[in-house]
């Protein structure tokens, strides 16, 4: 048997804790179950914890995946499309492939964030060929959405603006989002 957990970053201890435990089962010396484990960088800091030591003690390989370069970003969206039933259209002009790395540093949940939001953008105005002006519209929108403050309502205090650095009012209790 293989067990796959994707988003593994998001296991609480206890639940790797069960995973070794079902590692430990055996037919003669066969293991009765092989767990592979897919997560986000943050799951390798997860590992390294002194209480995971036990977890490391069974881990037969590991990989951990760089960032893509600007060819791979490149191949990696055509495949993406492919997959998707694209017949070419919508199409990409080279230079958008060159903005999506530039803005997703390679790394592939941004690379699909800003094509999500290309492709999306691109549907609601009809185009079937993307260029750089629209992969640089779709980032000044996610720049934009990350600096402008958003409105709470705080039970006993009113309105609260939040930006980056946290609220601006000092009750932050009973929030209705």
């Amino acid at each position: 048997c293989l067990l796959i957990v994707d988003e593994a970053q998001n296991l609480t201890p206890r639940a790797v804790e069960e995973l070794r435990m079902l590692s430990n089962f055996q037919f003669g010396n066969q293991a009765l179950l092989q767990s592979f484990l897919v997560g986000q960088p943050e799951f390798r800091e997860i590992l390294q914890r002194p209480e995971m030591e036990q977890f490391r003690q069974r881990v037969a390989a590991t990989c951990h995946i760089g960032p893509l370069d600007r060819d791979a970003t490149q191949h990696y969206i055509e495949h993406r499309l492919k997959c998707a039933g694209s017949t070419g259209k919508p199409s990409f002009d080279p230079a958008a492939f060159a903005a999506i790395f530039k803005a997703s540093g390679g790394i592939p949940r941004r690379i699909n964030s800003v094509c999500d939001r290309l492709l999306l953008a691109g549907f609601l105005a009809g185009k079937t060929h993307l260029e750089i002006a629209d992969v640089n519209e779709v980032v000044r929108e996610f720049a934009q959405e990350a600096e402008v403050p958003v409105r709470r309502v705080v039970a006993d205090s009113g309105p609260a603006e939040l930006s980056a650095s946290g609220p601006t009012s000092t009750t932050a209790a009973n929030l209705d989002v």
